[in-house]
């Protein structure tokens, strides 16, 4: 006798409600892969911002704060030789002729200069800082890595350059550091300096904008720091007295200047007792399409206050403006 059993198996309604199901978990699925994705992009993205801020900019700090250390006089101006912040010839140089000037030459472009550098801010132009300093222990190393020699002074030219990368938005930019030397002896004889031009080494890969500006200090002979004489009136008919304040030789006035106004400045310069430094820095990474990009969005670098240039790619990469003030030692002697 034969016995037959009923096999049922999954209604047509059964079967499409099964492959709809399995078609929401997969989407749900590939969304949380592309999220974690994302995230993932994002935050290497950050963290190049943190190297670049933390890492490369902490080497370009101590070579500032190492400026004018044990240098010849305990101030920095446009006159002082070895002075930490080179603004002109008379900075590396002792070699005069008979009438008393400079047989020394070199090109200004590449001694502390505004706005002569690339930048991808629109109608803006990055700056450049150059600073020495007296190599007082052994074992150390400039900005391109190279060796030092005890006693000699280091040269060294921080600027924006062109890097190569086809697929970046904009002009490519990087800051770099070209650095040179030259002892005691030499300032004496030397009529150039060899090593200061040239790309140098990349300091910090992906900068969009560079600024700088001077602090210094000087006696404003009054408690207002902005007068230098008084004028009173009296008499019959008036008399205009114009009286001289004498200076109290007490450097209690403070001011950051942009260096073309610093340069600009007639007779003897304040003397400079810090440097301000601030970047435009952006991930080398894309993090995808960044929703919070605006493209009118100006970002503000010291002095500078102004937009990216326009580009189709700009929105996929993250930045970030860092500043940082540095005190410049011994530059707060008095002459």
């Amino acid at each position: 006798m034969r016995i037959y059993t009923k096999h049922r198996g999954f209604t047509l309604v059964e079967l499409m409600i099964s492959i709809v199901l399995g078609l929401l978990v997969s989407a749900i699925a590939v969304q949380l892969f592309l999220t974690s994705q994302r995230s993932v992009t994002v935050q290497q993205a950050m963290m190049n911002l943190q190297n670049s801020a933390l890492f490369g900019l902490g080497s370009v700090i101590n070579s500032i704060r190492m400026a004018n250390l044990n240098s010849s006089q305990p101030f920095i101006n446009d006159e002082v030789l070895y002075g930490g912040v080179v603004l002109s010839p008379a900075n590396i140089s002792n070699n005069k002729k008979e009438d008393g000037s400079l047989d020394f030459t070199i090109n200004d472009n590449l001694l502390t200069r505004g706005e002569i550098g690339e930048s991808n801010l629109k109608d803006q132009k990055s700056d450049q800082l150059v600073i020495q300093y007296k190599v007082s222990t052994p074992n150390q190393f400039d900005c391109e890595g190279t060796g030092l020699t005890t006693s000699d002074y280091v040269v060294e030219r921080y600027f924006l350059r062109k890097d190569t990368n086809r697929n970046d938005p904009n002009e490519p930019l990087a800051l770099a550091c070209k650095a040179a030397r030259y002892t005691e002896a030499t300032a004496k004889t030397n009529q150039q300096l060899n090593g200061l031009s040239g790309n140098g080494e990349i300091i910090i890969p992906r900068v969009d904008h560079f600024s700088v500006r001077l602090g210094i200090a000087y006696d404003g002979a009054n408690n207002n720091c902005n007068a230098i004489t008084t004028t009173t009136t009296s008499g019959t008919p008036p008399v205009t007295i114009i009286t001289n304040i004498e200076p109290d030789t007490r450097l209690d006035c403070f001011s950051y200047m942009n260096i073309q106004d610093y340069r600009a400045l007639t007779g003897e310069k304040p003397q400079i007792v810090s440097v301000q430094i601030g970047l435009l820095v952006r991930s080398t990474d894309t993090v995808g399409t960044n929703q919070f990009f605006d493209a009118n969005n100006p970002y503000k670098i010291l002095n500078k206050n102004a937009i990216l240039n326009s580009s189709d790619r700009n929105n996929l990469y993250l930045r970030s403006v860092v500043t940082q003030t540095i005190a410049i030692r011994n530059g707060f002697g008095i002459e």
